[in-house]
Parts: C-alpha cells; structure tokens; sequence
C-alpha cells in the first residue's frame, strides 16, 4: 500500500471515530455553571461543621444523625489542608459483596457503618458472613496486605469481597461539575484512536471508557464514577455517611433493622442546596513552583518525565474549565490487587457488564482520581494504601502498569523530579 493511501486510511478512522463527538460538540447544550450565592455558602458552611447529634433540631421532621453512620460531621472526614480537603485513613469506609455461589441466589452488596446510634442497630462484618469477627470498623490491615509491612488479613470466605475507601478532597469540585460530558466522551474517543481501536475490557493498554449513568448521564464523582452532578454527590453523601435522609436520598437502614423507617427528612432541599453552595465556594487546588531557581528546575524536568513514561495518559492536564486537574474522569481497569466492590445500592445491582456502553463499573475499574492537590492528600489510592507518592506509583497495576515500570527504571535523581513535579500540586 502507498504512502498516500495509507494517509488517506488514517484519515478516514479518524473521522469516523471523531465525527460523532463532534456532532455532539455543536449540538449538546454546555452543563450549566452552578451559581453560587455568598449568603448560602456561609450557612452551608456552617452545616458543613455541624456535629449532627440524634433528633438534631437542624433535622426538623427527622431523626437525626443516623440510625446508622460513618462521621458526625462532613468536616470529621474532610479535613486536610481545611474544611473540604480528603481524610486519613481512620474515615474509611468499609464496602462488601457476596457473590452467589448456587443458582437463584442474588448477589449482596452494601456498606459497613462505623457507628450506630444505638447498640441494636450496630452493624458488623459478622452479619456479612458468620465467620467473620463482630466488628464495626476493620482496619485497613486486617482486608489488604500494605506495602513494606508484614501484617496480617483476616480469611475472607470465598464469596466475600470486603475493601474500604479513603476520603476524597472536594477542592475544585465546581470545576469538575461544569465540565461539559461531551469533553469526558472526547477523551474517552482519544484514547481509544491513540491505541488502536482497543476495547476498554482489557488491562495492557491504557484506554478508559466514561461511566454511562442511567438517564444517559456522565459520571465524574465517587472512586467509581458513580455519580453525575455535585449536587447529587452531596445528597448521596449526607445520607450515606451521616444517616440524614434528604429529597435526593434516603438514609440507609441498618443492615440487622431493614424494616427501620425514619419519621421524615433529615435535610431539606434549600439545606441540600446551601451546602453544595459552600463546596461549590471551596477554591481549586494550585500548582506551586518552589521559589529556589534550581528546585524549581527540578520540578520542572519532573513534570516532562510525568508525560513522557505515560503518567498523563490517563493524568490528563485539562479537561474542559477544570484547568491542571490531572484526570481524564475516565474508569480504568487497575489490575486484580486493586479490585474493591460494594455500594450502597440497594437492592444490589445486576453483575457488571463492561463491555455495554452503560455497564457498571467493573470491580478492578476506578476513575483517574485528579491530582491537582495530590501533595496535601496523603494516603493514596481508593482504600489508602500508599502512604506516599512513590508507592502509590508502584502499585499501579492493570492500565496504569506500563507508566509505572517506566517510573521504576527512571534513575533515583529522575524519580525524585518526578516526584517534586507532584508535590508542587498543593491544596489551595
């Protein structure tokens, strides 16, 4: 085949891959900025740092806090570096899934709580399965091994999968929530024609796909994508984590106490609404060049190695208004040893099917966590388990593997630019 024909074959995969997403770009309407109100981000503040307590009088009609919870308060949580950053690992949150080991049984899904209002609504490993000890809150070392450590992991039936996961920072959250779907869907598409057409399913290149919620929204909140909008992410958390049912979600019941019903709302809209006001109000993280000409040289050669062993091939620098978030918000299969399912879905959804378009995430599939901030957001990963940058690179498995044998056979001096590059990448 001559030169110029195959020139004209490129073209014309490219513009069969690109021209849809290019109708869209003219035809879909921009996602609205949220417009933020001072006089409502200040009281949703206030209830930002609110210790909610049982029959709370902010809870008019409600229960409170509870019956079941993971923290007292949204700052309990989010706390580094300020009011909306990420959190230790003592705020994990625990998950679990049960697959169905005969025919006719349905899988089981669902969350740990860490607290309960009361003893008789106390959750535990134990009412997941009976050999597993009565505890609310495992430790991150009992369910995985963590690097350079000998600790011990309680046995896990074989049907259970339980896996935790560490506090997000919202900084930035505004931007991310403007960010047009079609500009999530363009990278999606870019890296499907940068590797060849490969189908998202498989693990040796890095080609994401985009969390196709139901509704045919884009997901771009939660570890797994699961949710479109920051407003729905602040309602599913103040149900989820604090036990305060709102318009958009109703608290969870515990998992011994599933008949419990609470005597009304715990939040109501305008309350919702004031506190996605305040996140929305949090400023974006900043990239902070040290102020010593050769450090900064330094971080400055880091952050070219960070494109150049594939770091930003799924680190994407910008997408859409969220300049120097470092993520695609693309899900990618990260390899067995990062698996983690569980929801608080419930009932528990159909087993995942990625090869659909609107597929559920896959257990080893998680969305590129943004970077910007990552130096004030220690531990690292889903469930926290780097500890620091440079393990947190070595554990990328699966699609992230490629760039993270490349890190490893940077020389010592390199590493260290690359990870100066990282920790110029400062909460605000």
């Amino acid at each position: 085949m001559s030169r110029p024909v195959r020139v004209a074959c490129y073209l014309l995969v490219a513009l069969a891959v690109l021209a849809p997403a290019g109708l869209r770009a003219l035809t879909w309407k921009s996602k609205r900025p949220t417009i933020n109100d001072a006089s409502m981000a200040e009281a949703g503040k206030q209830l930002f740092l609110h210790e909610w307590k049982v029959k709370d009088p902010l809870a008019d009609g409600g229960d409170g806090l509870g019956p079941v919870f993971n923290a007292n308060s949204c700052v309990a949580c989010h706390n580094q570096g300020g009011a909306g950053g990420g959190g230790d690992r003592s705020h994990n949150v625990t998950t679990f899934t049960v697959r169905p080991q005969a025919p006719g049984q349905k899988p089981r899904e669902g969350v740990i709580h860490a607290g309960a209002t009361e003893e008789r609504y106390r959750e535990t490993l134990a009412m997941v399965d009976a050999t597993l000890p009565a505890t609310s809150q495992p430790r991150l070392e009992q369910l995985i091994q963590l690097p350079g450590r000998e600790n011990h992991c309680l046995e896990m039936p074989r049907p259970v999968h339980v896996s935790q996961r560490n506090t997000p920072a919202l900084f930035g959250a505004r931007l991310i929530d403007e960010i047009p779907d079609r500009a999530i869907i363009a990278n999606e598409r870019a890296q499907k024609l940068k590797w060849a057409m490969v189908p998202p399913d498989g693990e040796e290149y890095p080609v994401g796909r985009a969390s196709r919620l139901p509704g045919g929204r884009i997901g771009r909140f939660g570890w797994k994508a699961q949710t479109a909008s920051l407003a729905d992410f602040v309602q599913a958390a103040c149900a989820n984590e604090l036990g305060l049912g709102n318009p958009g979600q109703a608290q969870p019941a515990p998992l011994g106490r599933p008949e419990y019903r609470s005597p009304g709302l715990d939040l109501t809209q305008e309350q919702c609404d004031q506190l996605t006001a305040f996140i929305t109000s949090l400023p974006r993280p900043e990239e902070r060049m040290p102020a010593d000409a050769n450090e900064c040289a330094k971080a400055r050669a880091g952050q070219k190695l960070f494109h150049s062993i594939g770091c930003a091939d799924c680190h994407t620098p910008d997408v859409g208004p969220a300049k120097g978030i470092y993520s695609d918000l693309l899900l990618h299969r990260m390899g067995q040893p990062l698996e983690g399912g569980g929801s608080y879905n419930d009932p528990p959804l159909p087993e995942p099917d990625p090869s659909k378009p609107d597929g559920r995430p896959h257990p080893g599939e998680w969305r590129t966590p943004p970077l910007w901030g990552v130096a004030d957001s220690a531990p690292y990963l889903h469930d926290g388990r780097a500890a620091t940058l440079e393990e947190a690179i070595t554990l990328h498995g699966g699609q992230g593997k490629r760039a993270a044998a490349r890190f490893g056979q940077l020389p010592p001096s390199e590493q260290a630019h690359l990870i100066a590059f990282l920790k110029t990448l400062r909460a605000p």
